[in-house]
């Protein structure tokens, strides 16, 4: 008598998981951040990582009561923040800049669907965010209160993405 060690089923399991495991792996987002609100403000560079699995860059910008705080933003991984026209140095500590950001929910410090304008005049971002609210435009997003006069005017959305470095 001889057992098979793998058969139909198992095969079959297996291969449904290996498939599957990286779809739930992944996290949403349309629980973490509030898509009915935006942050829309000057703000200097504190740290910059550019590593996988995001591109995160911190920053500190002020309230509406003048009180300085940190707050960060993810955004896509680095190969794909190559092909949006970013590089490792692209930020810089110290860098002033303006940023419009959908903020997270219960206060938390930490945004996601950035756009940039830099110091030399360059948008890095765009203002729609196709990430857990759907197609949501952050430009038309109501400013969150809190940080209402400490908006800033960004230059319009021309949807066009700055090339990469492979492209120039």
């Amino acid at each position: 008598m001889t057992r098979k060690l793998v058969n139909p089923f198992t095969l079959m399991t297996l291969g449904f998981v290996t498939v599957c495991a990286p779809i739930v792996a992944h996290h949403g987002t349309a629980g973490v951040y509030d898509y009915t609100h935006r942050i829309t403000t000057k703000a200097t560079v504190t740290q910059y990582l550019w590593a996988n699995p995001h591109v995160q860059i911190y920053f500190t910008l002020k309230n509406d009561q003048g009180e300085e705080q940190t707050w960060g933003v993810e955004t896509a991984s680095p190969g794909n923040m190559l092909a949006s026209g970013w590089t490792k140095n692209t930020f810089k500590p110290g860098d002033q800049i303006m940023v419009s950001f959908v903020p997270a929910k219960s206060d938390r410090p930490f945004g996601i669907c950035p756009r940039f304008v830099l110091p030399d005049g360059k948008i890095l971002g765009g203002s729609r965010c196709n990430l857990g609210g759907g197609g949501v435009v952050v430009s038309t997003l109501p400013i969150k209160p809190g940080y209402t006069t400490v908006e800033v005017q960004m230059p319009p959305d021309d949807t066009k993405r700055p090339p990469s470095e492979q492209e120039q």
